[in-house]
């Protein structure tokens, strides 16, 4: 009931008690009034759950210096109509080095050693590698530091409820993207106990869904360093940008999922 129809209501008593006890009725005018203009309390809300999901993933994601898990990937190739498979290890040390090794297809690797992104996937074409200057696309295959390095700056988190990933209680978070964002949208599943990522699904500016579960995920080893370097096959010519003072062809990078 709005302020206007409770003051109707007060007016009518008002006038009734004046008949009965004229006395008494200014004293039950003022308190009356003064009931209408205290403001209701305030109903304390409870903290969105996507919201503090996130929010304790990142905090996790602050405190760790470097982690590895096992991977088992599933991309849906839209366009033709076709689903990849693959599995590996995925290791992460900060402050931006990066290692996601295939077993499945074998020798198929994307790697940052802080200064570039080498993707070579010899199942496709083992003549070929592509590098890429790290810095041009901070989030593009590191999705640790895409999502969960200060998320609010490039998305808008929505409650997709709960769900197990290998046993794992799960809180669901759909991510809308904003300015900067690397892909058109994610959902990432995130333990519910200790807030780390189990699942990740991703829309890709291609419109490919990859789908990234992890598993026995190690957050206190330190990874070898031998993870984060790369060596060009022999015989292998490397597209991208040229190394400062070398001369090498440039071209486009091969397209992740097109095998």
């Amino acid at each position: 009931m709005n302020v206007y129809c409770r003051l109707q209501n007060v007016m009518f008593t008002l006038q009734c008690q004046r008949r009965c006890c004229p006395r008494s009725a200014g004293t039950i005018a003022l308190f009356a009034i003064m009931g209408l203009l205290t403001p209701a309390p305030t109903v304390a809300q409870e903290p969105d759950p996507a919201l503090r999901a996130l929010e304790g993933a990142a905090e996790r994601y602050r405190e760790v210096s470097a982690m590895c898990a096992d991977f088992e990937q599933v991309i849906e190739v839209r366009l033709v109509r076709r689903t990849v498979e693959s599995e590996g290890r995925v290791c992460q040390q900060r402050p931006n080095l990066f290692s996601m090794r295939f077993t499945d297809p074998e020798g198929d690797m994307v790697i940052s050693d802080g200064d570039h992104f080498w993707v070579y996937y010899p199942s496709i074409d083992e003549e070929q590698v592509t590098r890429r200057p790290a810095a041009e696309t901070p989030g593009r295959h590191d999705f640790f530091r895409e999502f969960l390095e200060d998320p609010a700056s490039k998305y808008t988190a929505g409650d997709g409820g709960t769900e197990q990933v290998n046993g794992r209680d799960c809180r669901i978070v759909s991510l809308t993207p904003q300015a900067g964002a690397s892909y058109l949208g994610a959902r990432l599943w995130l333990d519910a106990r200790n807030h780390v990522i189990r699942r990740l699904e991703l829309h890709e500016q291609s419109g490919n869904v990859r789908t990234v579960t992890l598993s026995n995920v190690d957050l206190t080893s330190v990874p070898d360093p031998g993870l984060f370097t790369f060596e060009v096959p022999e015989g292998a010519r490397v597209r991208g940008p040229p190394l400062p003072g070398a001369v090498e062809p440039s071209a486009s990078p091969i397209p992740p999922v097109a095998r």
